[in-house]
């Protein structure tokens, strides 16, 4: 059978219900990718359409999953168009793997959407507009000694990245507490660097700073336990260099007068050239303790002061997460084996980093809303909800979540109307992410129970507590440290929690249930 007939075959196929559309269009996306020499025919092209048309009837996982599947393959750029438009979460895999021209880049650039167009800017720094000034003539405007470039793949040491992203937030929270009136480039910002990001060449001298003076610490050595300059390093680094092998949290003194000596935490992993596979250096971080800013007085139930710009603050929500897709794209790569075979501990990482990263992102979406909702404060405080109505439409999913999981869900169905002063879509938010949260750590077979009642504190929505939280204090069931005390949970539980406080509500626990507290109207 040709291949124009077997794309034929499956656009001819009747889809009946959500379940065919699903998996006729999956089979065209594998068609579609394996074109080849045939991706300008006719019937390729009214499959794209297809794909194009059909993708908003197919749930975003499955467009994923298909996707990671396409991902490693040399695909059509009609595809590739497709999947520029749609969401980052769907084709990041795909845009991280594929390789192009100018010209073909141009053509995705302007399909995308703002996020996706971020995305591949951050892979490919050459496609951003040769008008944008590079960051280093804004750090200082005189001459530097020429530096060794850092042999690093360039989509490693591009930018926007996390770091900086975090240094932003971090210059605001310090302007807003009155601890940036010195100005950002003055002997003060020197003498208080506790972080910055290093890079070295395969001989261990570091050829690259960013958040300290370069000239302070550029051409010191991760390769030997002593020099002659009286720096020291932990000899676990100085093993972990020999071996290629990461390490994390090792000491390193920088002697001498400047403001960057002192001991520091330094933490680091190796890097490879891409075409080849030769070792490139190490690329890293390095932190010092310093002391804590003078203590501005203010109330711990009042709204956090993260919120204080609400508008900055989705602003750089949307910076975090661009990034932070990113990360999860190359992750799934590796996780999928999409580029070539990769052994099952660094598969079992990236699983791992793909787990957390989304978890951040619940976090990342959590604060957009509470930026959302702060900025319209006024129309929140006059709305109302029905905590039963809300109950009974939502028990069905809940119970289809509880079933995924292996565990069942009873509703207990209130009388009357449960009214709370809280904004209809914050309750729905809050109570499918307490649900997932603790129907995460039950037992197979387990039932968790469900319950809404008009309490004396307010409306109250009730869950109770899994086999597993039970006889753990507050501090380990909140704790946000991802895995610190096991309970897996206690990220989630403690994003409840603020978002509760935001509304004006609590996250409660007792020794059989946890509550949410809403007041009254």
């Amino acid at each position: 059978m040709r291949f124009d007939d077997r794309l034929l075959t499956v656009l001819n196929q009747p889809a009946e219900d959500r379940h065919d559309a699903a998996v006729r269009w999956r089979q065209l996306v594998d068609l579609v990718a394996r074109a080849g020499p045939n991706s300008a025919s006719p019937v390729v092209a009214e499959a794209l359409e297809a794909i194009r048309s059909e993708a908003s009837e197919v749930d975003e996982s499955l467009r994923a999953a298909a996707a990671r599947a396409v991902a490693a393959l040399p695909l059509p750029l009609g595809l590739l168009e497709y999947f520029a438009t749609d969401k980052l979460s769907v084709s990041a895999p795909v845009l991280a793997a594929t390789t192009l021209d100018q010209r073909q880049w141009a053509a995705l650039l302007a399909a995308a959407d703002q996020e996706t167009r971020a995305f591949i800017e951050t892979l490919h720094p050459d496609l951003k507009p040769q008008t944008e000034q590079p960051l280093v003539v804004l750090q200082s405007a005189a001459p530097e000694p020429a530096v060794p470039a850092p042999v690093l793949p360039e989509a490693l040491s591009s930018s926007p990245s996390l770091h900086d992203v975090v240094e932003r937030i971090e210059r605001r929270r310090r302007l807003r507490s009155g601890a940036g009136g010195q100005g950002a480039s003055g002997p003060a910002t020197a003498a208080s660097a506790a972080l910055f990001r290093w890079e070295c060449g395969p001989g261990g001298e570091i050829a690259w700073v960013d958040g300290a003076p370069r000239g302070a610490i550029v051409g010191r050595t991760i390769a030997r336990s002593l020099n002659g300059d009286g720096d020291q390093i932990d000899q676990e680094v100085v093993r972990a260099f020999a071996m290629r092998a990461p390490f994390r949290d090792a000491l390193f003194t920088i002697a001498g007068e400047t403001p960057v000596a002192g001991e520091w935490k330094i933490s680091g992993v190796p890097a490879f050239e891409p075409s080849d596979g030769r070792f490139a250096g190490y690329r890293g971080v390095a932190l010092r303790e310093v002391p804590p800013p003078i203590a501005v007085p203010s109330s711990a139930e009042s709204v956090p002061d993260v919120l204080a710009d609400p508008d900055s603050l989705r602003e750089l929500v949307h910076e975090i997460k661009t990034p932070l897709n990113a990360i999860i794209g190359f992750a799934e790569i590796i996780e999928g084996q999409f580029l070539g075979p990769a052994d099952r501990g660094y598969r079992e990482r990236a699983a791992e980093i793909v787990r957390q990263a989304r978890l951040l992102l619940t976090a990342i979406d959590d604060l957009d809303f509470a930026a959302k909702l702060h900025s319209a404060a006024g129309e929140a405080k006059r709305e109302r909800v029905d905590l039963g109505a809300l109950i009974e439409r939502a028990a069905a999913e809940l119970r289809d979540i509880a079933e995924r999981h292996g565990a069942s869900a009873e509703v207990s169905r209130p009388r009357g109307e449960i009214a709370a002063a809280v904004q209809p879509e914050l309750a729905d938010r809050l109570l499918f992410r307490l649900f997932c949260a603790l129907v995460d750590r039950s037992e197979p077979g387990e039932r968790l129970q469900l319950s809404v009642e008009q309490a004396m504190d307010g409306a109250r929505v009730s869950i109770s507590r899994p086999n597993a939280l039970r006889g753990l204090s507050d501090s380990a069931l909140f704790d946000p440290t991802i895995g610190r005390t096991g309970v897996e949970g206690g990220f989630t539980l403690r994003l409840a929690r603020g978002l509760a406080r935001i509304a004006g509500g609590e996250l409660t626990s007792s020794r059989d249930s946890f509550s949410l507290v809403f007041p009254r109207p």
